[in-house]
């Protein structure tokens, strides 16, 4: 996310705060995902009830989500459904950041 949509994804990422329980599916590598942990924690939003992300590990070093066992990466996406559905029953793993 660059430029004028980070403007927008953080406006738009204000929404969830009208929400007890949500999910945020973050498409990139490791620095789109500390950007949007960042955010996340400037909008307090990790402290409602349920703030869960997801990683679709589209990145070069994808160092979290291999640790968190979606592999380093996704370059296939005719798997998407699989992957989508794997998301949806995934457990919820707590960082520590």
């Amino acid at each position: 996310v660059t430029g004028s949509n980070r403007l927008h994804f953080v406006y738009s990422l204000r929404l969830f705060q009208k929400f007890d329980n949500f999910r945020i599916l973050v498409c990139g590598g490791d620095g789109s995902v500390g950007w949007v942990l960042s955010e996340i924690d400037k909008l307090s939003l990790h402290k409602q009830a349920s703030c869960q992300l997801g990683v679709l590990p589209l990145g070069t070093g994808n160092d979290l989500a291999r640790v968190l066992g979606w592999g380093g990466s996704c370059d296939d996406d005719t798997q998407l459904p699989q992957i989508l559905e794997k998301l949806e029953r995934a457990s919820t793993k707590m960082l520590d950041r």
